[in-house]
């Protein structure tokens, strides 16, 4: 077997490896939304991924390991998007928090179960095994907005006078709102109206 062949075939395992990685991962959201973590079963997320337990426990060894990994694979979904908004708002501080309002939106407009999964777990960031991942989340999601804050109200641009840390996590709590809004049924655009409304009186932007 040549030297190209032997590669093209361990490119083809690891993509059906990551493939599969990620078939585990959506099936084990959708059933921890069903059934919540205590209730849910590794052979449940097994059958629900078409794999064996064996299998899936090559790619996760345990339980909690993989319930983890859920919620890491959402949470750097969401940095990602915050990261691209902020490139492209570099000096534009309130374009930046309505681009993170509108990832918000469309996050949980286009993942139902990855959005609902985040709000299911904060019934659980209590759990020793599962507070610390929550809380460097959280941690860093809010550290982001407020930088972005505090240099708004350095320029005058947010004349509120609350503590910026303060603001960012309302801002940042923002998230559930728009998944409660979801639930009520409110359009689309009229959460993007809303919410940038909401974010603007808040912050006293005029």
């Amino acid at each position: 077997m040549s030297n190209l062949n032997i590669l093209e075939k361990t490119k083809e395992k690891y993509l059906g490896y990551e493939k599969r990685h990620h078939e585990i991962l959506d099936a084990a959201i959708r059933i921890f939304n069903a059934k919540g973590y205590t209730a849910a079963t590794t052979a449940e997320i097994a059958k629900e991924a078409g794999v064996s337990e064996p299998v899936m426990y090559k790619h996760y060894h345990s339980k909690p390991e993989l319930f983890v990994a859920c919620f890491q694979s959402i949470g750097e979904e969401l940095l990602t998007s915050y990261r691209e908004v902020y490139k492209n708002n570099i000096d534009n501080e309130v374009g930046y928090l309505e681009g993170v309002s509108r990832v918000y939106i469309d996050f949980v407009e286009g993942n139902p179960h990855k959005s609902m999964f985040l709000v299911h777990l904060l019934s659980y960031r209590d759990k020793p095994e599962f507070e610390k991942v929550f809380m460097d989340f959280m941690e860093s999601s809010v550290e982001g907005v407020r930088r972005v804050i505090a240099s708004a109200q350095k320029k005058g641009i947010i004349k509120s006078k609350i503590n910026d840390r303060i603001l960012a996590g309302f801002f940042v709590n923002q998230y559930f709102t728009v998944v409660a809004l979801k639930e009520l049924g409110i359009s689309q655009p009229v959460m993007n109206e809303t919410i940038v409304e909401i974010v603007h009186n808040m912050m006293k932007i005029e």
